[in-house]
Formats: structure tokens, sequence, C-alpha cells
């Protein structure tokens, strides 16, 4: 019997498995190679996602204010729609809009590779 595939509220508990995190790290620098950007790990930081946090962050916040377009198909790619990603952001409305959408990114990369892991 497989497991129920974790909601991302439900993460939290893959976050340091090096396992899991190689391949997040892969499928993030996939999807934002489309878009000529690059992300990289190095493990050095106190968390793989602070590191990944850290390092989306900048070009989520450049995207945001100079290519909008360009975010709106980096979420589409990753398969962030924009009714879920409003309603995130109305959840939170004391976060910085592109903390929200840097943390929603981590999280639905590494929610795709857990469902990978689950049906393979």
């Amino acid at each position: 019997m497989n497991k129920p595939i974790p909601t991302l509220s439900e993460l939290y508990p893959y976050y340091n498995r090096q396992d899991l995190i190689e391949k997040v790290v892969a499928q993030i620098a996939k999807d934002f190679n489309w878009f000529n950007l690059s992300v990289t790990f190095t493990g050095k930081d106190l968390t793989p996602y602070q590191e990944l946090f850290n390092q989306i962050l900048p070009m989520v916040d450049e995207m945001l204010n100079d290519d909008y377009n360009k975010l709106q198909s980096l979420l589409y790619r990753i398969d962030i729609d924009s009714d879920f990603l409003n309603r995130k952001l109305r959840e939170n409305p004391h976060t910085d809009t592109d903390e929200v959408i840097t943390d929603l990114i981590i999280k639905r990369e590494l929610q795709k590779v857990i469902i990978r892991e689950l049906y393979k």
C-alpha cells in the first residue's frame, strides 16, 4: 500500500533527507535552466532548504519587479497556478510576496520528487 502524497504543509520531515535533496536540487536546476537561471547547491548553509531559499529569493524578487511574465512562466512550469499562489499570499499577509513564492517553489519541487519516489 502506498503512502498518501504529502501536502505542501506536510513536507517539513523531508527537508533534510539527503537522497531527496539532491533530486530536488536537480529538479529546481532543470526548471530554472529553462529561463537561463542558475541554481547550485553546496550543502554549506544551515539547512538545504535555507540554502535553496537564499539562492532562489533574489531571482524571484528580480522577476517580480522586472519580468513578471518570466516569473509567471516559471511558476507555470513548476506547476504553481495563480489561484493557489493568490490564496497563499492572502493566507500570509505579513510575509513578503517574494518569500511566499520562493517557499512555494521549493515545496512544490520537493513534493514532485516525493511523488516520483512513491510511484517508481
